[in-house]
């Protein structure tokens, strides 16, 4: 617990696995992206690069669940109580919640959603005796079920017994304004993302660059077999290289682009931030653009 009525899942073992693993995916795929370049165009090389490309997709699913573990918090106040984790936010009046039980002494067999790992146990799942059960926990180990009218939630604060006390302590004062019920899911929070136009436009500039910067690649690359894709300080281009190499171009947009964009998702949840959320959304189609018209100039 941080401060008093604030607790937090337990994140050691979760941050680990979870760094441990993106840095494990981006290294395998970055080998067999190398591995790639050094191949001719052919069946070989379209395999290494698929290869490459599905151990590269989830490193920025891991990334963020990574980072919305360290900053997951579970909030009692003397309203209710307030989940907050990444995307996802849930505030809960105290005359809402029905019932707080640890899992272990409830005694039902709780299946863990799908696509869940250590620091991460995210979504729903169905258990007979209870319904749905939404998960937003990192471990099994203290996990506590909250009982509402809609469904249970499940989660896991790293001090459970501080964490009961405190609820007791909180409801048995009760509330002097009650506090508005407030869900937002990440499906949710893209829908609204998606009719804000000053967010929209940006986001489908980039992908539509990085789409454009990549279709280019494909159509020069079968035309050169080396290129130069650089100059020296003297402004004579490098030593020419395979022309496969400017598959580096669209990797490099993509990752900076998806960065840039989750950055600026990041700072969009707050009314307070958005004119940086604006900027640094339009800010990620510079790196695709810069790359798009450099094609201009490969020699």
């Amino acid at each position: 617990m941080s401060s008093e009525g604030t607790f937090r899942p337990p994140r050691r073992r979760g941050l680990i696995f979870q760094v441990g693993a993106a840095l494990a995916f981006f290294s395998a795929g970055g080998l067999l992206f190398y591995l790639s370049m050094e191949q001719q165009v052919g069946l070989y090389f379209i395999l290494l690069l698929l290869a490459a490309m599905i151990l590269l997709s989830p490193v920025p699913l891991i990334i963020y669940r990574a980072i919305a573990l360290s900053r997951a918090t579970y909030k009692l106040e003397r309203e209710g109580l307030r989940l907050r984790w990444g995307l996802r936010a849930e505030d809960i009046p105290f005359q809402s919640i029905e019932w707080i039980r640890p899992a272990s002494e409830l005694g039902y067999n709780l299946s863990l959603p799908k696509f869940s790992w250590p620091g991460a146990l995210l979504g729903f799942t169905s258990v007979p005796e209870l319904g749905v059960v939404e998960f937003i926990a990192a471990e099994t180990e203290n996990l506590t079920l909250i009982a509402t009218p809609n469904r249970i939630i499940a989660i896991s604060p790293v001090n459970l017994k501080s964490f009961m006390l405190s609820y007791q302590r909180m409801s048995e004062m009760g509330s002097l304004t009650p506090m508005a019920a407030f869900s937002s899911q990440p499906a949710v929070f893209a829908r609204y993302v998606w009719r804000d136009r000053a967010a929209r436009i940006p986001i489908l500039t980039t992908i539509f660059l990085t789409i454009a910067l990549l279709v280019g690649v494909i159509v020069i690359m079968p035309t050169r077999q080396q290129i130069s894709i650089g100059f020296e300080p003297g402004g004579q281009p490098l030593p020419p290289v395979s022309s496969e190499r400017l598959l580096l171009l669209p990797i490099l947009a993509g990752l900076t682009a998806a960065i840039s964009i989750l950055t600026g998702l990041f700072y969009y949840r707050h009314e307070n931030q958005r004119v940086a959320a604006y900027l640094i959304l339009a800010g990620a189609a510079t790196t695709p653009f810069l790359l798009l018209l450099s094609l201009v100039f490969i020699r």
